[in-house]
């Protein structure tokens, strides 16, 4: 891990697909390829950037030691954008600055993403989202996929459960004022991130306001958890990604990952493996297209969208703009001072 100027965080981590192959005694060098991943790894969201770093990693062995095909190795590439939009810009100019990088996994947020995703459309990198963000992306030249609902689908999805569980006047909160909760809100909705929505539930606790809390896709991280402890309780959010815990498919996925984190993977963890695990794909079919020479960025971001796999969150197929079809949902209410919680949504 090295730090390179003052506010630049860069890791470089080398992953070997295949040792060395000699034949007659004269060693055949494999070629090098790279891959980024650009998410949060310093600052206020480190936990959530290493968290899909885990997953990245964990897909990336997993193929490495399943290669036999294609004589190459893999090199991942990991930029800390701080989760800022500003710094985003500056990690993605960095990123496509090396020629070698084929594709990148990357934003955790909507701003920091749609920052982004214009400067890799612009070198022609393909880009695996592996979070829900903004659809805006979605105007852009191709060449991005997004494995997770966009935020309109997990928006509308939380609303409709809402409404299944009686909710008609349902209050938006966005920070601590609790000045703004009408008189007549049968339920509260937090559109903020994990820290944020941790400190609302705290002082919704100390007011002595019970009333239940939805909230929107980054509501749901560990921090709630962390910040709020007993007081994240109750709270129903909706997640693009599955907790792997409770998918029985994914119970070797769980084991390795925890082995080489240290700590068990959640929704992130599931949707950065998918998202990588689809820009390999990509990979691997270009090497099939380019004749196992190694591929350029143009024809990796021309077949990403035509990648289909079976996935840790499901099946992964893209339509035209590069949206998941079909993308899955998933809503979870804390319980216990545990992220994510107990399943509510699908059943």
């Amino acid at each position: 891990m090295n730090i390179l100027g003052k506010d630049i965080f860069i890791l470089l981590i080398t992953i070997y697909c295949l040792p060395a192959c000699a034949y007659g005694g004269v060693v055949d060098t494999p070629h090098t390829l790279k891959i980024g991943v650009v998410a949060p790894f310093e600052g206020l969201h480190r936990p959530l950037g290493y968290e899909a770093l885990f997953g990245v990693k964990l897909a990336l062995q997993e193929r490495n030691s399943a290669q036999g095909s294609h004589d190459y190795r893999v090199e991942l590439v990991a930029l800390n954008d701080f989760d800022d939009p500003v710094e985003a810009e500056i990690q993605a100019k960095a990123l496509i600055a090396d020629p070698d990088v084929l594709g990148v996994v990357g934003h955790l947020s909507s701003a920091t993403t749609l920052a982004a995703v214009p400067i890799y459309q612009e070198a022609e990198l393909a880009v695996s989202i592996p979070w829900s963000v903004a659809p805006d992306w979605e105007m852009g030249r191709g060449g991005v996929v997004s494995v997770a609902a966009n935020l309109a689908e997990t928006s509308a999805r939380l609303a409709t459960f809402g409404r299944e569980m009686g909710f008609n006047n349902i209050t938006e909160l966005a920070d601590t004022n609790l000045g703004s909760i009408a008189g007549n809100s049968q339920a509260l909705s937090l559109a903020t991130d994990g820290v944020t929505a941790g400190e609302i539930m705290v002082s919704l606790r100390q007011a002595n306001l019970s009333l239940p809390v939805l909230g929107q896709v980054d509501v749901g991280s560990p921090q709630i958890v962390q910040v709020a402890q007993a007081a994240a309780n109750g709270l129903i959010f909706v997640s693009p990604g599955p907790d792997p815990r409770q998918v029985a498919e994914a119970a070797s996925f769980v084991e390795a990952y925890q082995a080489l984190a240290g700590f068990p993977p959640g929704p992130r963890a599931v949707l950065a493996y998918d998202a990588t695990q689809i820009l390999l794909d990509g990979i691997e079919q270009s090497l099939r297209i380019s004749n196992n020479h190694p591929p350029t960025r143009t024809e990796v971001s021309a077949v990403i969208a035509k990648v289909q796999r079976q996935g840790l969150s499901g099946d992964i197929v893209f339509d035209g703009q590069g949206r998941r079809v079909n993308a899955p949902i998933w809503i979870y209410r804390i319980v216990d001072e545990e992220y994510p919680g107990a399943l509510l949504s699908p059943q």
